[in-house]
């Protein structure tokens, strides 16, 4: 089975596509709501994070404004949790919900929990790694066309690639489930301080559930590229 003569490959790509557009059309539409209903308890996303970091027992993180959207983060080098213009001292639920959502990561370091720290020694290479498995694949697939008498090299090459590659996939893999659980924190947090109201609360998950499915799409997208890139590796197998 060979990339251009698969028909799997390409209805994949379409299914990942079109639910990456669903998943992000339903998060801004949530997100949109979320932005225009105040927090029952009033409290700003600024608060929450104060309050949720002295309920966990966690000092020397401080707030900062990130301007721009989107750009909310918790930086465990600089010990501070970052927030964007439409989260920074806003007091609309979804507001509170990314802050609690971002403060959960800083629960998650506090902790020491496993999968987070084996996310971070992941990530900081994981971005290199998936161009360069990428490319290194592709030299290895042009090698195999026009070194035919160099034995496998090409084949050697692409599988080289793909081990690079499966860096990126890896951290994918586990990004996801530290993602979720950053959320799960937020909820479980958000619902017995009472930042939001009773009746505010399963928009608020919905909120949560909607952006934790961006990672979802995002793996998808990952292991779509391996399954590409295991193809390309099977047109230099074919030449040997």
């Amino acid at each position: 089975m060979y990339l251009f003569d698969s028909p799997i490959y390409y209805i994949l790509a379409l299914v990942v596509m079109v639910w990456s557009m669903a998943v992000q059309t339903a998060l801004k539409s949530k997100a949109k709501k979320g932005s225009e209903v105040r927090a029952a308890s009033g409290k700003t996303a600024n608060q929450v994070v104060q309050e949720m970091l002295s309920a966990h027992e966690i000092y020397g993180i401080t707030i900062e404004h990130k301007p721009g959207e989107l750009t909310d983060c918790y930086s465990p080098k600089e010990g501070k949790i970052y927030l964007s213009d439409t989260t920074y001292n806003k007091d609309s639920i979804t507001a509170v919900a990314i802050a609690a959502h971002e403060c959960g990561h800083a629960v998650q370091d506090h902790v020491n929990m496993p999968i987070y720290r084996f996310r971070q020694l992941l990530a900081p290479i994981a971005g290199i790694s998936s161009m360069a498995g990428v490319y290194i694949v592709m030299g290895g697939l042009f090698l195999s066309y026009i070194a035919e008498n160099m034995g496998n090299i090409g084949f050697f090459i692409c599988n080289l690639g793909i081990a690079v590659y499966l860096i990126t996939f890896l951290f994918y893999l586990v990004m996801l489930p530290v993602e979720r659980d950053a959320s799960r924190r937020a909820y479980k947090d958000m619902k017995e301080y009472g930042w939001v109201g009773d009746d505010q609360i399963k928009q608020t998950y919905k909120i949560l559930r909607a952006a934790g499915d961006t990672y979802a799409v995002a793996l998808a997208s990952s292991a779509l590229t391996l399954f590409r890139l295991l193809l390309l590796r099977g047109r230099t197998g074919r030449r040997r």
